[in-house]
């Protein structure tokens, strides 16, 4: 739910006189704003109060009228015996109260007390009283959804979303109005800082454009909200957050894959995209052999595309505890969105699959993969996901089929050229010039490596010539490839195998 749809639904229970909401949200301020402007409302103005359990009441419309009352049980007697007009009483975090049986029931009577019945048929003896006519409303705000089942039925939830695009750009010309440097950006920049406030709060966008204008002599960088991000992640410990530092043109050959990220990054500017009525793009899927550039393709993607990378491991989510993997999936979903615009690596997806032939798959993993499953069918939020597979024997049906992906590639062993592509760029990492290099002779006598082989060979023999106190040659790297049995020599019917299934289930090839 966007904050726009979440502060009409607020709107509608509170002026339809629904006595008790509960507000999930991770930032109290526009939950009050929201409400003091409800409260002005022509049709039934209400008083506005605020109370926590450190510093007590506060009436938000009357700044001289600050009430020493600490105690949950002190508040929710006030509440019962305000006679002073409408009244809408915002509590924060009393759901900390919740863990008191007493306290429950206490609440439990505050709410039926100031319910107004629609006729007085309704109206028992019990909650007869002299403001029945008053409109009171208990607003409970909280970071966490934790409502006791005695009170299940009197509440009325609401997930208080995040700021959207429109509020973020109201917010971010406010911040800036007193920032010359901030006028003269161009729209493509202003578009790029507010993808990058999707999924903050209003006090953290404040707070990292303050930051970034620190940073930047008066001028806000998305980068620097970008790696703010990082924070909510790190927070939660569902997900990894990834910072990579390479990008396209550090990816040796996988040209058709290469080429096709290059096409869907034309959906990440507004301008072109609305103009030309595209979707953003769900993601992928790179399946194929080990050590041939899925995951350093990850992060070329996630720089590529000016995104966060953030990681999902679905081993690490399975808890000990019934109900807790799918908490955990579910959570790690959330803060995927809450994020967005950002690439979602699901590393591995294949170790977090129950696998069909076996008649022992584990209820909680089939569970779980069901709702990851879902999410990618149904997902509308620019996360674009980048899951990777090596075990591809039992990949199921329902993950191969389009729609949970925009395309599946199959990564293979590099060919001649795409290894010479691949020394040059680990040579030139190492400092080294590779036109003081045999580089086509080397891609000859490396058939059949990785790409991930062929890193380790130049390290291999970086470490041989500074044993033998030479520079490093030509010689020393076929030397050292003599010396290798690549996996593709020692694992040959499995590789074989796997081929075969790519061809067999036509996967679009990388390279």
């Amino acid at each position: 739910m966007s904050q726009i749809e979440s502060q009409i639904e607020m709107k509608k229970f509170i002026l339809s006189g629904y006595p008790f909401l509960y507000i999930r949200t991770d930032d109290e301020r526009p939950v009050i704003e929201t409400v003091n402007k409800i409260a002005k409302n022509n049709h039934r103005e209400h008083h506005v109060f605020t109370w926590n359990n450190a510093s007590g009441l506060y009436r938000e419309d009357n700044s001289d009228s600050d009430i020493t009352l600490t105690t949950a049980k002190g508040i929710l007697d006030y509440i019962k015996n305000y006679a002073g007009g409408n009244a809408i009483f915002i509590l924060h975090d009393f759901h900390q109260f919740f863990e008191q049986a007493e306290m429950i029931s206490y609440l439990k009577d505050t709410v039926q007390n100031i319910t107004i019945p629609m006729t007085t048929e309704f109206l028992s003896k019990r909650y007869q009283n002299a403001h029945n006519h008053v409109y009171k409303h208990i607003v409970i705000t909280s970071p966490v959804q934790q409502i006791p089942e005695e009170l299940n039925k009197l509440v009325s939830v609401v997930d208080f979303g995040l700021p959207g695009k429109e509020e973020i750009r109201a917010l971010f010309n406010e911040f800036t109005k007193t920032s010359s440097e901030n006028r003269f950006l161009s729209e493509e920049e202003k578009n790029k800082i507010v993808n990058a406030c999707l999924g903050l709060t209003e006090t953290e966008i404040f707070n990292v454009c303050s930051k970034s204008m620190v940073l930047n002599r008066g001028k806000v960088n998305y980068k620097d909200i970008n790696s703010e991000k990082s924070q909510i992640i790190k927070k939660d410990g569902t997900l990894e957050f990834f910072e990579p530092a390479i990008g396209l043109s550090d990816v040796g050959g996988l040209k058709n894959l290469l080429g096709w990220v290059k096409k869907r990054k034309l959906a990440y500017n507004e301008e072109i995209r609305e103009k030309h009525n595209l979707e953003m793009p769900k993601g992928l899927l790179m399946t194929g052999i080990q050590g041939c550039g899925k995951s350093h393709s990850v992060k070329a993607i996630s720089n590529y595309l000016e995104v966060p990378l953030i990681r999902m491991d679905v081993g690490t989510l399975m808890g000990k505890w019934l109900g807790e993997s799918e908490g955990n999936i579910r959570r790690a979903i959330r803060l995927a969105e809450n994020v967005a615009p950002c690439v979602l690596w699901i590393d591995e997806i294949d170790k977090g699959i129950p696998d069909p032939s076996s008649s022992n798959s584990h209820e909680t993993t089939k569970r779980v993969f069901s709702t990851l499953l879902t999410w990618l069918q149904e997902k509308t939020s620019a996360v674009f996901v980048v899951a990777t597979a090596n075990n591809i024997n039992h990949l199921p049906p329902e993950l191969m089929r389009k729609g949970r992906f925009d395309e599946i590639f199959f990564i293979d062993l590099p060919t001649e050229e795409e290894r010479i592509e691949i020394l040059k760029i680990h040579l030139n990492k190492k400092g080294f010039d590779p036109a003081h290099f045999s580089v086509i002779d080397i891609a000859k006598a490396t058939e059949g490596f990785s790409g991930a082989e062929l890193q380790v060979l130049i390290g291999e023999s970086m470490f041989e010539a500074v044993y033998q106190n030479q520079s490093l040659n030509s010689k020393h790297l076929l030397n050292e490839v003599s010396k290798t049995s690549p996996l593709s020599v020692t694992m040959k019917e499995k590789i074989d195998g796997i081929r075969e299934w790519a061809t067999k289930n036509n996967i679009r090839p990388a390279s």
